[in-house]
């Protein structure tokens, strides 16, 4: 049986060590008490400006460094039809603080090709859905077969996934996404990116 019209999503680790993940969540708490949040898909949570792989941090730039390389590993590997060297990647990214209570809305980032999270925080929990991500499948006439057991062949309505500090999740711009609220008194900090993938002019 083949499969068609498949949407992508990815987990991987990014093999960044603990001890630089300390470091830069230190960075990012000097980050956020000297600058003021933007209102995009966030609630109740601080979201840094977008200009993420522009930033002068030591730490901020390794973190944009290992993004960039582990995302083009990625996408070399989604297809055999893909030529890298055909293209520059255009990056642009922002920082997520959400305190209990924070959460995202239902959004996406159409105009760029893939995007990507990086968590650098993840606080646990027992149950609920705190600190899941959602995406929604962009075919919903399909979700009535969901409901009659065709279940895990891409019919379901809604992909969920709690990603542990440390991993990245890629997936295409297109996919409407949402993360669900904070339930811990301790602060989730996510990396949220993009990459453009603009043809090189010969």
């Amino acid at each position: 049986m083949e499969t068609s019209f498949k949407t992508p999503i990815h987990l991987l680790e990014s093999g960044l060590t603990s001890d630089f993940l300390e470091a830069l969540v230190k960075d990012i708490y000097a980050i956020k008490a000297a600058e003021p949040s933007i209102e995009i898909s966030n609630l109740h949570g601080w979201h840094s400006d977008t200009n993420l792989f522009g930033r002068n941090e030591p730490n901020v730039k390794l973190l944009c460094r290992a993004l960039i390389k582990e995302t083009i590993t990625k996408l070399n590997s989604i297809s055999d039809s893909f030529e890298a060297d055909k293209y520059d990647g255009e990056f642009g990214g922002w920082i997520n603080v959400n305190p209990r209570g924070g959460a995202n809305a239902a959004h996406h980032h159409q105009g760029w090709d893939w995007s990507g999270v990086f968590y650098l925080k993840q606080p646990k929990v027992e149950d609920g859905r705190s600190g899941m991500i959602e995406f929604i499948n962009p075919c919903q006439q399909s979700s009535p077969l969901a409901s009659k057991g065709f279940l895990n062949v891409g019919f379901e309505p809604f992909f969920r996934v709690r990603p542990n500090e440390g991993q990245i999740v890629i997936f295409p711009s297109y996919l409407v996404h949402s993360v669900y609220p904070n339930e811990s008194d301790d602060d989730r900090i996510s990396i949220a990116y993009n990459v453009r993938l603009n043809r090189k002019h010969r």
